[in-house]
């Protein structure tokens, strides 16, 4: 099963809210969900099932004992990693924010036909500021790729909050990007130094503890393999595009009517998304550039 973008769909639902959504998935980073919530969430057993083999001593035991659990399903789920679906449900099932009944119908619905959480609260931005989403597709698209992505190269749950959160007292650093050809569109991500090290040394695969060249080269090499999906998905469509050079900027960030701000929550922490189709004006014309 597919994860899509289970944790945007718990925030829709109300599950999860802008409040809490950081603390929720930072603590995925050190939950392992039992096998009961495996199981579950891979269909195995039933949500009354998933909550006696909670209260046994031993789970693998009494999943085989009771026949819940075929050998070669129990193996299955200790060989296979948790996927971050599993980790997310442990820890809203942890903080009584569901019982194992509704986190069985959250699994469920999420891997209905017509669950599509991000489309969903992108169009919700779109009708709060009043403009057609048709004009805004290729933006949408971009946004549903970009959590995919996120979510695969960072191993990390993420979600989008509409609510802007812009003002930080940390240093930030602005990684951006503009493509251009049949469409246009500038993004970027504004991180704080904390986040960006993060995020760094979990794409770089080694630990990063200041930020320096490497550490921008690890986000801009992340742009570069989002973007680069992206103008691939677009050529597809018959909309080919360039790839300019990513660029990072020390305490700015885009301004402007056009310009569209979500806040993205993951485990790593928070930063902003930013995207315009016209490109991006700065707030400070002496920004410090890498």
């Amino acid at each position: 099963m597919g994860n899509r973008h289970f944790s945007q769909y718990l925030l829709n639902k109300g599950i999860l809210t802008a409040d809490n959504a950081g603390a929720i998935l930072a603590e995925c980073h050190h939950t392992a969900p039992g096998l009961s919530v495996l199981a579950l969430e891979r269909n195995f057993i039933d949500a009354e099932q998933s909550l006696e083999l909670s209260g046994a001593g031993d789970t693998a035991v009494a999943a085989l004992s009771r026949n819940y659990l075929t050998a070669l399903q129990l193996d299955d789920l200790k060989k296979e990693a948790p996927n971050r679906r599993a980790c997310l449900g442990q820890v809203v099932l942890n903080r009584q924010l569901v019982d194992f009944s509704g986190l069985a119908k959250l699994f469920k619905d999420n891997d209905g036909e017509y669950c599509y959480p991000v489309n969903e609260v992108f169009e919700e931005l779109l009708q709060e500021q009043g403009v057609d989403a048709d004009d805004y597709e290729y933006i949408r698209d971009y946004v549903e790729l970009f959590l995919s992505t996120l979510q695969k190269f960072m191993r990390t749950n993420a979600l989008i909050v509409r609510a802007n959160n812009s003002d930080v007292d940390d240093t930030t650093y602005l990684t951006y990007q503009s493509m251009g050809g049949a469409l246009s569109l500038t993004v970027g991500c504004r991180m704080t130094r904390s986040v960006m090290l993060a995020m760094g040394s979990r794409f770089g695969g080694e630990h990063l503890e200041r930020v320096d060249e490497m550490a921008i080269d690890c986000i801009e090499e992340f742009c570069n393999v989002l973007n680069g999906l992206y103008i691939v998905n677009m050529s597809g469509k018959s909309r080919d595009m360039d790839l300019d050079m990513p660029r990072t900027i020390e305490n700015v960030e885009p301004v402007g009517d056009d310009v569209f701000q979500l806040r993205v929550e993951t485990e790593l922490g928070s930063f902003m998304l930013y995207m315009s189709m016209n490109g991006f004006i700065f707030n400070d014309g002496k920004s410090f550039k890498w």
